[in-house]
This record gives C-alpha cells, structure tokens and sequence, in this order.
C-alpha cells in the first residue's frame, strides 16, 4: 500500500491578534481538552508540555506538539522558535486543521516557561490508533507488514499490527531517522504521536530512539 503523497501545509496570515475582553475570559487557560472541541477559527489558549520538538515533521511544517496529562494538541508553527522537548509553553492562537489532518493551534503567541518531565507514551494495540488518542504520545508494538515506501521528500512510510488491526508508522524526514533496518516481517516497537493524515490515523515517530526492534 502506498502513502499518499504530503502536501505543505496551507499558508496562512499569522501576527499578533488582540482578542477582545470576552475572548480573552474564554480562552484564558482553557485545557488542551477545550482546544480540541472548540470549533474552527476560535480563539484559545493552552498550556502544556513540549512531547515533539519544532522540526521533526519537516519538510511538512515547523510545528511541534504540547501534552498535559492525557491530552495533547498540534501547534502548526513554531514562529522561528526551537521548542525541545521537556520545555513547558504557554500558546495562544486560532484552533484548526491541516488539509482534514491533525486538529491543532494556529499560533499569535509562544512563550516558554520552564521545564517539565515529557509525559509518558501510552502503551495501545494499533487498531485502537483513532481520533480519541489524536494528539499524544502513543507507543505500539507489532510487525511490519509491508516494505518501508519512500514518499520522497516528505518521509517514509509503513504499516505496523498486533492483530487488532493495522497502523500507518509515518517517519518525517524531520525526525533524521534511517529506516534501512525496517523489514516486513520484523516486529518493532514504535513511540511516537498519535496524528491523521487526510483519512486514517498514524503514529509519527520524533527519533531513532522511537523505533525499537524487538
């Protein structure tokens, strides 16, 4: 099965919005979890815990995903920042999507505030890879079921089952990793976040360390 081929993400106008007072008292340290239900274009505030650095899904974006507790959230942008892992943000911006994909922030604002432990992977069975885990780390381990499809210059791209059902593992060029020891018929361990892409649902590995044969 082949990957349909990334896209860029759509450009958009981003600079310094000034919320209204009302706006403000809605979006005021409103959780990942509101974020996530908001409807589009809707301002929002959220707080959490950088789990992918910037860069790791390029040539895709420069974004980067904050999680707090078991909720995490996309932030298309990095506005020229680089986020590490473990560093705790406050950002404000727009919710909305990318081409039907990952339901995430637009960002106006990103301002770190210090450090945090990166909040733990959650072990699930890759058929359980949906629209609940969207946004978080994940961890899933099972076998390769097709031969690693290069979908130059986006990534790399194959299917992983525990026997539940399969997952799409897309690796972004970003993430810097060599997938030449990943064979059908071999079983890994994949960490990664829980993200879409157009129609189906995905684990995005953030580095080497991510992929573990077993």
């Amino acid at each position: 099965m082949h990957a349909t081929l990334r896209r860029p993400l759509p450009a958009i106008a981003l600079g310094l919005t000034l919320f209204g007072s009302a706006a403000v008292a809605i979006a005021a340290g409103a959780s990942i979890q509101d974020a996530r239900e908001a409807a589009e274009d809707t301002p929002v505030v959220v707080e959490g815990v950088v789990s992918v650095p910037s860069g790791t899904f390029a040539p895709n974006d420069e974004g980067f995903a904050i999680q707090a507790g078991k909720v995490g959230i996309y932030i298309h942008d990095s506005m020229g920042q680089t986020l590490e892992l473990g560093q705790t943000v406050t950002v404000s911006g727009i919710v909305g999507d990318s081409y039907g994909q990952v339901y995430g922030v637009y960002p106006d604002s990103i301002q770190v505030t210090g450090t945090h432990p990166v909040h733990p992977a959650k072990p699930m069975d890759t058929g359980d890879i949906n629209e609940d885990s969207e946004g978080r780390l994940v961890r899933v381990r099972g076998t390769v079921m097709d031969a690693v499809f290069d979908d130059a210059p986006y990534g790399w791209v194959f299917h992983l089952d525990d026997g539940s059902g399969e997952t799409t593992v897309f690796i972004y060029t970003g993430a810097g990793v060599d997938v030449s020891g990943i064979e059908e018929g071999d079983e890994f361990e994949i960490t990664g976040f829980s993200g879409q892409f157009l129609d189906h649902y995905e684990v995005n590995p953030r580095s080497q360390s991510d992929i573990v044969e077993r």
